[in-house]
This record gives structure tokens, sequence and C-alpha cells, in this order.
């Protein structure tokens, strides 16, 4: 079920209303919470929906044991009893073709059932510790299964024919299941902070599993903390007519950054990436940097109606986006860009490595593992590795050159230096799209030898592409004059009244025919 879709805006709509009616009942609510996220989740393939009761049910008893708690009893059966109910209610519609799912929940089960009374036999430190990589062990395993296991058996694959060895590797006949990536890591970071004693672990099943399958930002984030969102479930929501109106304001901002400008530059980056050996230089340029505002607006205008669809119902969750492409150097670029991850890097694998604190070196090697691993989470294919890895690379050498320091030192606005700072970030992040989009080496290569071959910037496309960003680059231009995100507050009246009926027009006369998915549904 797509955000930009007529089925979603029906479903918004029944669920809103039932959610209304249920205001003074906070259990109620909640409950609504996760049948309405199923729901919207199981929309696309049901199965997969077991994969987030699995992450759920993990992440609920780990996080007792990792507070150093035994969990009870009736801690251990309500989340087995969900797993198995659940199961086999996903399962039965089809269950010819479904039959794995309640095989593979029902031996989880059995697999806890022994493995839990082992783990509490433990003494209390190594035991707090076993609950930990329980949690990161299966969460990672769900990823690595469903996200990674071919992509490393055909790599090994590779690599034996390197060597003169001919391999058949086994391969999964499988679908990536939508939002695997956000999910697994939300649950995961809510073991880890119980385990790190930053946030205390909730008897309470029915709040952690909708705060897990919360369908404003289930499927593409953000990635959500627990010590912000859980909390929230646990508070009386009473949207005003003031959050009603700024949600629904970011809801449709996002649409129109999706639908109008993403969606309408699609088209010019396909085809440049789908051939690049037969166009010239300058269409190659104007389909990257179509590609370059498509994936912004098309994630940040995901995030945006995320952040207003839970405004509308009581929640505020994190930002994601912080108007990016003026960034000055890579570190403020991933303090801006996709925030949620780059913020779970840092605190999950980055600092945990040592950060910065041992030395030089070490230090440039924790930023390179931090960026493959980041490329790597975005998806199966090495192309993502090396645009991980082109990001550290670009980070390790400002940090040589110390610009942020040097930034940091020379505190203030000043419009030349930073208007060249941010002109030569933004290139580096055009070339990192590059690594990003192509699907392949060969592509990669040939898309660079189109530019050498025809150098040049101007083309009928890139009258295109300024076409549909011009709205989007007035609008952040007002965003960063008047340091505020928030697209109304402080505005006059008439000029709100202008920019709402720009954007309804927009969505009206200039959306493309057909629902386009989210570029980050497959990651």
């Amino acid at each position: 079920m797509l955000f930009n879709s007529l089925t979603f805006l029906i479903f918004f709509v029944v669920f809103g209303a039932a959610y209304y009616l249920a205001r003074r009942h906070l259990r109620l609510q909640n409950a609504l919470i996760l049948i309405g996220s199923y729901i919207f989740y199981g929309a696309w393939d049901e199965r997969f929906l077991v994969l987030i009761m699995a992450s759920t049910a993990t992440d609920y008893v780990c996080g007792l044991g990792a507070a150093g708690r035994t969990p009870t009893r009736r801690e251990r059966v309500v989340p087995a009893a969900f797993l198995a109910i659940g199961s086999l209610a996903v399962a039965l519609p089809s269950l010819e073709r479904s039959w794995w799912v309640v095989a593979a929940m029902w031996g989880a089960i059995a697999v806890a059932a022994v493995v839990l009374p082992l783990i509490d036999s433990l003494p209390a430190g190594r035991r707090r510790a076993a609950y930990l990589w329980a949690s990161v062990a299966v969460n990672l395993g769900l990823l690595g299964v469903f996200k990674y296991f071919n992509f490393f058996a055909d790599s090994l694959e590779d690599l034996a024919g390197l060597a003169g060895i001919t391999m058949r590797p086994i391969t999964l006949d499988v679908i990536l299941p939508v939002g695997i990536s956000f999910y697994t890591f939300q649950t995961m970071s809510y073991t880890i902070d119980i385990y790190r004693r930053r946030l205390e672990p909730t008897h309470r099943f029915l709040e952690v599993a909708a705060f897990v399958a919360f369908f404003p930002q289930l499927v593409a984030g953000p990635i959500e903390r627990a010590r912000n969102l859980l909390p929230q479930f646990f508070e009386r929501r009473a949207p005003t007519p003031d959050s009603i109106v700024s949600g629904a304001t970011l809801v449709l901002w996002g649409l129109f950054k999706k639908v109008v400008i993403a969606d309408n530059l699609a088209p010019i980056a396909d085809r440049a990436f789908a051939d690049p050996a037969a166009m010239t230089g300058p269409e190659l340029f104007a389909g990257l940097l179509a590609f370059t505002f498509q994936i912004y607006c098309d994630f940040s205008g995901y995030s945006d109606m995320a952040r207003g669809l839970a405004r509308m119902l009581g929640f505020e969750i994190m930002l994601n986006f912080n108007l990016p492409y003026v960034a000055r150097t890579p570190s403020e670029f991933w303090q801006r860009w996709h925030i949620s991850l780059s913020s779970w890097l840092r605190d999950y694998l980055y600092v945990p490595l040592g950060g910065n604190r041992r030395g030089t070196l070490l230090t440039y090697r924790n930023l390179m593992l931090t960026m493959l691993l980041g490329g790597l989470w975005h998806g199966a294919n090495w192309t993502f590795v090396i645009w991980g890895a082109y990001h550290g690379a670009i980070l390790v050498v400002y940090r040589l050159l110390r610009v942020d320091a040097w930034l940091a030192e020379n505190d203030g606005f000043r419009p030349l230096r930073d208007a060249t700072l941010i002109a030569g970030m933004f290139a580096l992040t055009m070339i990192g799209w590059l690594f990003f989009r192509a699907q392949s080496f060969s592509e990669l290569a040939a898309y660079v030898g189109g530019f050498v071959r025809d150098p040049g910037l101007l083309s009928a496309d890139l009258g295109q592409v300024l076409v549909y960003i011009w709205p989007l680059l007035a609008i952040q231009a007002l965003q960063l004059y008047r340091r505020e995100l928030e697209l109304f507050p402080g505005l006059p009246r008439f000029a709100r009244f202008n920019v709402a009926l720009y954007a309804g027009c927009g969505l009206l006369f200039m959306t493309p025919e057909g629902v386009a998915e989210f570029i980050y549904f497959d990651f």
C-alpha cells in the first residue's frame, strides 16, 4: 500500500475515523495501530508479516533479558502465542504456498523453548550479553537470509571462478521483504539501548508490537529509536487542530516532492542510465542531475509524509532530512541526509568501534568500515559497497585537510566561502549518486566513458530538470533563509494560501500516469 495511492487514502480515512472514536481508550488506540499497520504492510505480501512478528517477539523477550531480568512465564507465553497464532492467520488463506511460514515460526518457538532456559542459567552479566546477542543474531539473520544470502553466494562463486574453481552455490528463490532493513535496525536498537542502561524495558507486549509496526514509518523510515517513539504509546494522544493542519501540510509537501518532482524526473534519469553509451555527455549530466533530485525528493518526500501522518495521529517522529544539498562538508551531509540511519550507524557501529578516540589511523579505519557497511545496508550489490567506500574516502580526505575544524574556528556565514564549499560538496555528492544508481560496473564504466567522450552540460533534458526542481529550490531557499523547516509558521496567510494552491494544482495537473513505488522500498 503506497502513500501516493487512492487505496491508502481510503485506508487512512477509515483508520483515522476508528482511531478518533477510540480517543478515550489508549490501549484500544494502540491495538488499532497494530492491526492497521499489519493490514498496511500485508497489502504487499501477507506472508512477510511473520518477519515483523519474529523481530517483535524476539526483542520483547530479549529486551527484558538484556535489562538483567528473567522473563516471567507470561512474558514468554504471550510472544510465543502471538507468533504461533499470527503465523497460522497469515498462512491459512494460501496454505499451499505459505506452509513454510507456520513451520518456520513454530520451529523458532521450539528452539526458543530450549535456548531461553540455557541463557537464564548463566550468571547475570553473561545472561544480559547473551540476550543482546540473541537479538542481534535473529535480526541480522533475517537480513542475511532475505537480503544478502544470494549476493554472498554469487560473490563466492565469482571469487572461486577467478581462482579457477567451479562452484554451484545454493541460492534462495525469495523476494526482498519491503522495509526489512528499517524495522530490523529499529527493533535491534531497542534491545541494545536497554543493554546499555539507556532505556527501561516494557512488559506490555502490545505497545512494543505497535512501536515496531507503526505504519507511517514502517517501510522506509525514519529508523526510530525506542527512547523517542515507544513512550508516546503510553501517553494520551489528542491531536489538536494545529497538529492536524501542520501534519496535513507535511503530507501535501511530501506528496508534491514525490509525485510532481521525483516521478517526473524519473524518466529522464532512467533514459540516461538505460543505455549510457548511446547518450551524449550533456544528456548524461542531465540524467545524473535528475537522479540526484529524484532520490532526494522521493525519499525525503516519504519521510515528510511519514512525519505528517504520525503528527495527525498525535505522534512526533524524528526529522530525517535537513536540507542536505546545502552541506559544506561530508560530515555535514551525513548530519542532514537520512539522519536516522547515519545517527544509527554512528551510535551502534562507529562509536563502539572506537570512534575518534583511539588515534588518527583507527579513526580513519572506523570511518571506512562504517561507510562500507552503510553502503551495504542499502542493497546487495557491489556498487552500493563502492558508494559507501567513496563516501568513507571523502570523509577521510576532509578530515585529513581539517576542513570541519577550520570551519569551526572560522564560524559565521561567509557567502563566497560557503557557496564554494556547498558547490564542491554537491558535485562530490552527484558523483556518489552515479555509483549508487548504476546497476553494474559495466554500466558505471559506460556512463563515465560518455562524459569523457562528449563533455558538456547544456541539453534539452537539463531544461526539463530545472522546470521540475525550481519549486523545491525556492522553498528550500526560504527555509534556509528563515532557518525554519516547517513550511508555514510565520508566513502571511496569503503566502500560505498560494503555496498550498500551487502544490494542489501541481498534484492535479503535473502528476504522471500510474502510481510509482518509492525508491527506498528496495532497501
